[in-house]
């Protein structure tokens, strides 16, 4: 077969074959677009109801909520701030939280081609860990460059420590060559490295091991407006650029010696996705912790239930990915009535 030839074969292979299979992918999509939206309303709708001081019908709630619009904190009613000041940003961060992570692991699960990886698999959440605990445990403000005070330290160092050890990850891959198995290994290593740090640093954090363990275990309890739009905006803007990649993750699919042949720079594709996902990941537990079913368990479940397209895997994870975060937070949230689990 001629290069022509195979590169049609595999393009009628990425793209649907014939109308009617692209006709019942389009309503497919619509299909998960539509019971996604219908989903993620209800639980978000329930997460406003739903606290461990009182519990609201959803026409109270939405009134609260729609009446503290426009409204100074000083003027809110106790019901509006409980609604507009604290469920809000707790359920918006949930939503986009659960997206962020699923998007992430749908990518790593692609680029590695194994559906049993998480968002976690390239050293971040250990280096994540680790750099929260220095500023939680030992009040470490990156030598005096961010306030002690700031409600951004620790969310910065969370980053900072996810984005070293997802650098040293790569790092070390490209020099074992730069396979997925190297990702795979290096992954495992600094993520030991770190993971062993962390756990001396925990041995002597003294009184503060409660704050340590709490922010590991991963919560939403203590999410506020602006801890929510510092989580939204990149989480958003590196979904939307992993989404436009669909094709290409298809391609990665199907072997690195045929992705080439397609056209793709499949190492550099492969750097690409691995660092947009790591970057999202860094900020996904940046407020709340190590979170770590999600990013597994949704890009799987969305493979199980619409085949291995990413054009329907990722909107699937979307959809799947915030539904799942939030009832997890609102189901921590009502076990054991007045308190939380992480």
């Amino acid at each position: 077969m001629s290069d022509d030839g195979f590169r049609a074969k595999m393009r009628r292979i990425i793209d649907g074959h014939g109308e009617t299979h692209i006709q019942r992918k389009k309503h497919r999509m619509k299909f998960i677009i539509g019971v996604g939206t219908i989903l993620t309303l209800i639980v978000f709708i329930a997460m406003l109801c739903i606290g461990p001081t009182k519990i609201m019908d959803p026409i109270e709630a939405l009134s609260n909520l729609f009446s503290a619009l426009g409204k100074d904190g000083s003027e809110m009613t106790p019901e509006e701030v409980m609604v507009f000041s604290s469920r809000l940003p707790r359920a918006l961060a949930a939503l986009v939280v659960g997206v962020g992570l699923s998007i992430a692991g749908a990518g790593y699960q692609a680029i590695i081609r194994n559906p049993l990886v998480d968002p976690y698999i390239m050293g971040v959440s250990s280096g994540a860990g680790t750099f929260a605990i220095a500023v939680i445990a030992f009040e470490f403000t990156f030598f005096g460059l961010i306030s002690p005070n700031s409600i951004y330290l620790v969310a910065v160092a969370a980053i900072v420590g996810g984005l070293l050890a997802f650098l040293l990850t790569m790092a070390l891959a490209n020099r074992a060559g730069g396979t997925t198995n190297a990702y795979v290994l290096s992954g495992v290593v600094i993520g030991l490295v770190f993971g062993a740090i962390q756990t001396m640093m925990i041995v002597f954090s003294g009184n503060k091991v409660s704050d340590v363990l709490l922010w590991l275990f991963g919560s939403f309890a203590n999410i506020t407006w602006e801890k929510a739009l510092f989580i939204l905006v990149p989480v958003v803007i590196i979904s939307l650029l992993i989404f436009k990649y669909a094709r290409e993750l298809n391609l990665v699919l199907l072997g690195e010696n045929q992705a080439s042949q397609m056209g793709l720079n499949v190492k550099r594709f492969n750097a690409l996705i691995l660092t947009l996902a790591s970057i999202m990941t860094a900020f996904c537990v940046a407020f709340c912790g190590i979170i770590g079913f999600v990013g597994l368990v949704v890009p799987h479940l969305c493979r199980m239930l619409f085949g291995g397209d990413h054009r329907l895997v990722l909107p699937g994870s979307i959809a799947l990915g915030g539904v799942l975060m939030m009832a997890a937070d609102l189901a921590a949230r009502m076990f054991i009535p007045g308190n939380e689990l992480p």
